[in-house]
């Protein structure tokens, strides 16, 4: 009876044994995974904050914030109008006022989204018209 024990115990401790032995990590290998990591966020934060902020990124920068928020809050708008109309319960005042906000919701959004791409197609079209150069052909 001691002896079925011990080799349950000896094969229990030889099986942990070889499972610790198996799944410790390579510390070099760690190592130089750190190494790789710590190396690739600092090249690719190399480049990603700018100190030279000028007038025309701030402007673009504000008006990327102004619109993102009002899509947002249209957004939300969009979404109560939504729990209105199915908490109405059929009563035609609560069905009106979310059949209103809805419809205002959504035009907002519309006017929102065109205001972004027209004012994108513009501000590309300067950019274009300020960086194209004419360019001469030699006679020869």
């Amino acid at each position: 009876m001691h002896v079925k024990r011990s080799i349950g115990f000896g094969m229990i401790a030889l099986i942990l044994g070889t499972g610790l032995l198996v799944l410790t990590p390579d510390t070099a290998l760690a190592d130089s995974a750190t190494s790789l990591i710590s190396e690739g966020l600092s090249n690719a934060g190399e480049g990603t904050y700018s100190t030279d902020l000028t007038v025309t990124v701030f402007i673009g920068n504000m008006i990327r914030t102004l619109l993102a928020a009002t899509g947002i809050i249209f957004l939300v708008i969009t979404v109560y109008a939504g729990i209105l109309y199915m908490t109405a319960a059929g009563e035609p005042d609560k069905v009106k006022k979310a059949k209103s906000m809805l419809t205002s919701s959504v035009i907002g959004l519309v006017i929102i989204v065109g205001a972004y791409a027209i004012s994108t197609y513009v501000i590309n079209a300067i950019a274009t018209a300020a960086t194209t150069t004419t360019v001469t052909e030699e006679e020869g």
